[in-house]
């Protein structure tokens, strides 16, 4: 369950009491049940619902669940995470410490590390890798994130320096991220060109086979730094994008772990007596961006706000997921309480009172038609025939045209869309997508937020000097994007895997990743 920690602004600047909101992000490093019949060796098998995007955070998009579940296997952050006191580890650094105002702040970092390659793991790698997400000219969407960071310097080998703009509460939660913008390559497999498609990390495994479309396979790296902990031998990972296929292999143990989002399954699979369930709730969720740009059919408010009030999340969690995810007001997650967040529930007399406002206003009659693209997932089918349903009820007629994920990506990055399926990740802290959904000047403002009150909220949020006020201004800014319209929620951050029974010490599934690093098989 999300904890809050509310912190005095002096504790800010220590290593232990951080700026920690929760264990909400698939983090680095959590904490394993141990066991004194731990086995060593084997191969676990798991599946995967798309192929990982790539190993270069700058070449690769957002990391979704499959991409970290991968990541974590091939690279490390700075920082580990402990998910029962809500505070960082040691991991690739091990001390770190702050100035007076908290706007530099010093890691020192763990000596005698070793690359896949078996080069040196130095602060000139952090640099390098944070450097190159920050500098503009790299058009990296994960910037957006950590664009509070001024520079990172390398003091010495085991020494780096975070330059910030100002005091970030943040910071620490997000060096302990699986994300791309806290996974740290190889800088030389960067420069080379080569990390995209061979990735070279710190991590337990390395990548030694990669069939596109069908599997990942990674072998044990003899020469980790924390050797000990790893168990298996290697790790392969099974592309299979159906959900009733990845369940139909787990039951026949063709895999030993899935991770899914769908009711029917989620059910099915929790009365298996040999699966164990694996469930976390977290922050973010499942949503629908509304594309106000300008120039588009959206921009118009009152055509914005039909759509919205058209909107039936309740029959999604119920229909699709089966209530196995909650419904949501806002992505902050369920113990964090906002009050009134302006949300549009689901009514369509109201919707057709805005249609006819956008008439008056327009004056166009013209039947009003619209395009919503979702992914070829059984999933995304689904959502997009609920929504076409209650649109239609509204006088809205709803075009559905599936793509797959690579090109729905594409698509909602470069703002071909009316309305798209697309989701707000969980995170430690969800500030930073916040400020990057609703900044008119980053990659991330994927539906066209350009409003003068959110933009001063958020930059209010990210100066915040304690978690009590920032977590204050981000429950103001999801009530004026509720009041805006572009972003609608289609259920909450609650996150399932399975394994078989014989499959021990898998953490919960955090953000819907799954650590299968110090996993043993009892078999």
């Amino acid at each position: 369950m999300r904890k809050i920690m509310i912190l005095p602004a002096a504790h800010l600047r220590t290593a232990t009491a951080t700026a920690a909101l929760a264990a909400g992000m698939a983090l680095a490093a959590p904490a394993y049940a141990q066991d004194s019949e731990m086995k060593k060796g084997g191969t676990l098998h798991v599946a995967i619902e798309t192929d990982f995007e790539g190993g270069d955070p700058v070449e690769s998009g957002a990391a979704g669940a499959t991409d970290q579940t991968v990541l974590m296997t091939i690279e490390e952050p700075l920082l580990g995470w402990n998910h029962e006191t809500g505070q960082p580890e040691p991991l690739l650094a091990t001390e770190w410490s702050a100035n007076d105002d908290g706007t530099v702040w010093t890691f020192k970092l763990r000596e005698g590390v070793k690359y896949h390659d078996g080069s040196d793991f130095t602060s000139e790698d952090v640099a390098h890798h944070f450097n190159r997400i920050l500098d503009p000219e790299n058009k990296s969407r994960s910037r957006n994130y950590i664009s509070v960071v001024d520079e990172v310097v390398a003091v010495d080998d085991y020494t780096v320096e975070f330059h910030l703009k100002h005091a970030w509460a943040a910071l620490l939660p997000w060096l302990s991220a699986t994300q791309y913008v806290s996974m740290i390559p190889s800088s030389e497999q960067v420069e080379a060109g080569e990390q995209q498609r061979k990735p070279i990390g710190t991590g337990p495994f390395k990548l030694v086979e990669w069939r596109s479309g069908d599997r990942l396979v990674m072998e044990k790296n003899p020469d980790y730094w924390n050797a000990d902990e790893i168990n298996l031998d290697k790790i392969e990972f099974r592309i299979l994008p159906d959900t009733q296929t990845r369940f139909a292999s787990l039951q026949s143990g063709e895999v030993d772990v899935i991770w899914s989002d769908r009711g029917p399954t989620i059910i099915q699979a929790q009365k298996d007596p040999d699966l164990v369930t694996l469930v976390s709730e977290g922050a973010g969720g499942a949503t629908i961006n509304l594309n106000g740009k300008p120039g588009k059919q959206l921009a118009n408010d009152n055509l914005r706000f039909a759509v919205a009030h058209a909107w039936n999340q309740a029959a999604v969690t119920k229909i699709s997921w089966q209530d196995t995810r909650p419904n949501i007001e806002h992505p902050l997650g369920g113990n964090v309480e906002c009050g009134d967040v302006n949300y549009r529930d689901f009514d369509i007399a109201k919707a057709k009172e805005y249609i006819q406002a956008y008439r008056d206003e327009t004056g166009d009659q013209d039947p009003i038609k619209l395009v919503m693209i979702h992914t070829t997932t059984p999933r995304g089918r689904e959502l997009g025939e609920i929504y076409q349903q209650t649109a239609r009820a509204a006088g809205i007629e709803l075009e559905l045209q599936p793509v797959d994920q690579t090109t729905l990506v594409k698509r909602t990055y470069g703002g071909d869309f009316d309305l798209t399926g697309w989701r707000i990740g969980d995170a430690p802290d969800i500030g930073p997508q916040l400020y990057s959904y609703t900044r008119p000047d980053t990659s991330y403002n994927l539906t066209g937020f350009d409003d003068d009150q959110l933009t001063e909220l958020g930059d209010k949020m990210r100066t915040a000097t304690t978690l009590e006020e920032r977590m204050d201004l981000q429950c103001q800014m999801v009530a004026r994007m509720n009041e805006r319209a572009r972003i609608l929620y289609r259920g909450g951050g609650r996150y399932y895997a399975f394994t078989k029974t014989y499959v021990k010490n898998v953490p919960e599934p955090y953000g819907g990743a799954v650590n299968v690093t110090r996993a043993w098989l009892d078999q």
